[in-house]
């Protein structure tokens, strides 16, 4: 429950708007004097929001912002002020409120502000927090990015991070699967072991096989000598699995068995080895659709898929694009001796027109080109790159970044949830009628809902509770 302190000279309002507040979820403290409520404060250091008065005797408004700012979690502050004190409220906006309100005030107006006040103050929390966790990572090996969608990312890898649960990364290449799960490794307790990646991709079975579990020698051909394999070297550390959708279907049952029994032999050996390691899995595969067509395991898919972090491509956050850009522009002013000074609004919105098709690593190397080729202190244009969405074809320039198969199975996947979602707003969460529009059954309405981790109570519109217009002033 937040805990909100009011601060008014006039003890009849302070009382009301406390008793109002508390009326709707919130603990809150009515005090009359500003010094009073400044010791409290001091004191207590266990607030959530201050709502003041902006002109009170003795300690104002802002003797309260001060005091607020410099406690050891800066506390948000909204200020109440009368209709002739504007000049004095847009001083203490600047001086770093949260939002003012003019008396008298709407209940209804004051609810909302003061929910968006602390949404945002948690937000900054959560970012901060997991920034903390995560401050082992280099500069350029942090995760970038304060959207919503990446703000869930982090909380997830904060929550699994301490566990030994098994995880599955899914997203887009370069999105940055791999980055994720060494997040994960070094907020965990098994940070001080190694963190060791192994592709999936384009590796014939037998040679995958040795790589994973090690072999013995004389156990085939060209085995002149015994070899550790992965799971074996990592010991107590983390193992991630990129790119599982492609491992061999020979290779997953020995997988699968690693996983239910925690042991595993050497090719070729008798001797029973434990797992101590953690094992994080990614792809870039709809796994759902290949356990339904036969290429991949069913049982190995939930034995792998305990915790699932899905990772958002570029275009779905585009307010990170520009954050995650110049954060590449240091990196490599940095690393290619350069002097350049930011991005000019022409480059700026050519970031952002870009559909972004390979994601995170693409816009690093177009950052990067860009730097090595660009003579000015601004960048006034971004090399070599084009406007996808612009190039006359609805799927840009998929043809030069992805292969047909992974291209098509992206572009299923994009048109399902987006007929998924906008079915769902429009029918205000009703399954049944989304199932009607889209022409299948409620059970794979559900099972869409599920693969992409959407809630139907979330396109429910609630009706706001009756609320009175105005407070006593």
């Amino acid at each position: 429950m937040k805990k909100v302190m009011v601060i008014d000279d006039d003890e009849k309002a302070v009382l009301e708007i406390a008793s109002m507040l508390e009326g709707h979820g919130y603990t809150a403290a009515a005090f009359t004097s500003g010094i009073h409520a400044i010791k409290t404060l001091e004191a207590v250091q266990d607030v959530d929001l201050i709502l003041t008065d902006i002109m009170m005797p003795g300690v104002d408004g802002m003797g309260i912002l001060e005091s607020a700012q410099k406690q050891r979690r800066p506390v948000p502050v909204i200020v109440l002020t009368g209709h002739g004190d504007i000049d004095t409220a847009v001083g203490v906006m600047k001086a770093g409120a949260s939002d003012f309100l003019c008396k008298p005030i709407s209940i209804k107006e004051l609810v909302i502000r003061i929910k968006k006040v602390l949404e945002k103050a948690e937000l900054a929390d959560e970012v901060a927090s997991l920034r903390k966790k995560l401050e082992g990572l280099n500069s350029f090996h942090s995760i970038v990015g304060g959207s919503k969608k990446m703000v869930e990312v982090y909380e997830l890898v904060g929550a699994v991070a301490s566990t030994d649960a098994t995880v599955l990364v899914r997203g887009e290449t370069g999105t940055g699967k791999e980055l994720v799960a060494r997040a994960i490794h070094n907020s965990s307790g098994r940070k001080d072991d190694p963190f060791v990646a192994i592709s999936c991709t384009a590796m014939q079975a037998a040679l995958l096989e040795s790589e994973l579990f090690g072999h013995e020698k004389g156990s085939f051909t060209g085995a002149y000598a015994a070899k550790t394999g992965k799971f074996e070297s990592v010991a107590s550390g983390t193992i991630f699995l990129d790119e599982v959708g492609d491992m061999p279907p020979e290779i997953q049952v020995k997988l699968l068995r690693v996983l239910q029994e925690r042991e595993f032999e050497r090719v070729g050996g008798l001797k029973s080895i434990k797992l101590n390691a953690r094992v994080i899995a990614a792809t870039n595969r709809n796994l759902e659709k290949m356990v339904r067509e036969g290429r991949f395991r069913e049982d190995l898919y939930y034995r792998l898929n305990v915790v699932q972090i899905d990772l958002p491509p570029l275009r779905e956050r585009p307010e990170d694009i520009v954050a995650l850009a110049t954060h590449f522009l240091e990196h490599f002013n940095r690393h290619h001796e350069k002097i350049i000074e930011g991005f000019a609004p022409s480059a700026i919105e050519q970031l952002l027109e870009h559909y972004w098709p390979g994601n995170v690593r693409e816009l690093k190397n177009a950052v990067e080109r860009t730097v090595l080729t660009n003579p000015r202190r601004w960048v006034e244009r971004i090399s070599r790159l084009d406007a996808a969405r612009k190039q006359g074809s609805l799927f840009g320039d998929y043809p030069a970044k992805l292969p047909y198969l992974k291209a098509k199975e992206t572009v299923e996947q994009e048109l399902e949830k987006t007929y998924l979602v906008q079915y769902m707003k429009q029918e205000n969460g009703h399954i049944n009628k989304v199932a009607e529009l889209m022409g299948v059954s409620m059970r794979t309405v559900s099972r869409q809902l599920e693969k992409y981790g959407l809630d139907k109570f979330l396109f429910r519109d609630r009706q706001r509770e009756h609320l009175p217009e105005k407070l006593p002033t």
